[in-house]
């Protein structure tokens, strides 16, 4: 999700009033767990069905429970190696398969790295494409600087580069990914309905990849696990008491369109109004609305400026068309060119010979990062530089997250924030 943690500002007053209305309107409209309820959900989904958490293949999900085993790639970017260390005893398995490879008590800073047609972890090598590693408690997985719930699978790609995935009960995934992506000084509705919308999100997501559901990145919505290391080497929370108990009070909780869940896209800070979705995805349902927000408006993104060297964003202009096949020289004009209010933006780019039109989602990727904070903005250029004047953090899709700050401290619960970014929507909770 493009989405970053907003730097959080003090929140006040602990709205129990609220959350016990949302809890009980969820509730009225709670949808039992049947094999149809999760047909419903698999439907959405291309037909296909959630992963077994103890096996590599596509198996029909526990039909008792909507706390699935959720599948999180670490590694967005297949790496050549990764380390690993494991606090206590684990074992070593072929997915799919009871046989145990290997077992030891505990290992500190091993690297994990291709070998041959399989995997090497320490001076253990498995003759294999992927493997599975099991702990006999959790949290105590360490990839890197985070520590996760849950186990490993690490696969072997082409090239001999891997990924590991992380595979963990749902609301436990979602007791970290709502302290990821918001901050805890934000109000508690808040939180709640960031909750809410990541375990949309990521039900929405299960679509029978063959090896993971969802990125840890801000490519789907960002998970740190149970804990990690910061620069300077301190162990901080990925998750907290107060996270545990958001997703706990709002476990099950969805938006649905239709009777289905939907990809419900976020973004940090929306500037004054959201953009319709269908512009931006092409998976957007209609609940993906553009709507008025001046609820982030005391995000320090809500309005930005920034600047480039012409030289510098023409070549990323040449670099763009080329793909397309188009050619383009050196940057004279950037100007906007108005649609309806909420719809992706697009810019004409002149050369002085050539004028193209490129979407304001595809300029912003195309420059350095952190030149572009949104794709809402309206230029200035001289002989030496670019000068950006924008609007908002993110892609501008869906649910603000400063925005839904502002409707709690405004005194809107959670169920209202959802009604608002995603009209139209119902939201029902799922159960056994």
């Amino acid at each position: 999700m493009d989405a970053e943690p907003a730097n959080g500002q003090t929140a006040t007053g602990q709205r129990r009033v609220s959350r016990r209305r949302m809890i009980a309107a969820a509730a009225a409209s709670a949808i039992p767990l049947s094999a149809g309820a999760w047909h419903l959900l698999s439907k959405h989904s291309n037909g296909q069905s959630s992963p077994n958490a103890a096996s590599s293949q596509q198996s029909t999900p526990t039909i008792d429970t909507w706390n699935p085993p959720v599948r999180v790639n670490l590694t967005p970017s297949p790496l050549t190696d990764l380390t690993i260390s494991i606090d206590g005893p684990f074992r070593v398995l072929a997915p799919g398969s009871a046989k145990i490879l290997a077992q030891s008590v505990s290992i500190k800073d091993q690297v994990v790295s291709a070998e041959g047609n399989g995997i090497r972890v320490g001076a253990e090598v498995f003759p294999i494409s992927q493997i599975e590693i099991v702990t006999a408690k959790s949290p105590s997985i360490w990839i890197g600087r985070n520590q996760y719930r849950g186990y490993i699978r690490i696969f072997r790609r082409p090239g001999g580069r891997l990924i590991a995935v992380n595979v963990l009960p749902l609301e436990e995934y979602l007791a970290s990914v709502v302290n990821s992506e918001m901050p805890a000084s934000f109000p508690d509705e808040a939180r709640e309905a960031q909750t809410i919308a990541a375990r949309t999100y990521v039900l929405s997501q299960m679509k029978g990849h063959p090896q993971f559901d969802v990125y840890a990145t801000s490519r789907s919505q960002r998970y740190l696990g149970y804990q990690y290391l910061d620069d300077e080497g301190r162990r901080l929370a990925g998750e907290t008491q107060g996270s545990r108990e958001i997703a706990a009070r709002t476990a099950g909780i969805v938006c649905t369109w239709e009777g289905k869940v939907f990809t419900t896209f976020y973004t940090a800070v929306c500037g004054g109004r959201t953009t319709v979705g269908r512009s931006v995805f092409k998976d957007a349902v209609p609940a993906i609305a553009s709507v008025e927000c001046d609820w982030c408006r005391e995000a320090d993104r809500y309005r930005w400026t920034s600047s480039i060297p012409v030289e510098r964003m023409s070549r990323s202009l040449q670099e763009h068309f080329a793909s397309e096949d188009k050619e383009f020289g050196q940057l004279t004009s950037l100007q906007p060119a108005f649609g309806d209010a909420g719809d992706l933006p697009f810019y004409m780019v002149s050369d002085g010979i050539r004028t193209q039109k490129i979407a304001g989602t595809e300029l912003r990727h195309s420059l350095p990062i952190g030149t572009l904070d949104s794709p809402r903005f309206t230029a200035e250029i001289d002989a030496a530089e670019v000068r950006f004047s924008g609007a908002g953090h993110g892609h501008g899709v869906g649910f603000c997250q400063w925005g839904s700050r502002g409707l709690a401290l405004a005194g809107r619960s959670a169920l209202q924030i959802l009604q608002y970014y995603y009209p139209g929507s119902a939201t029902v909770r799922l159960r056994g």
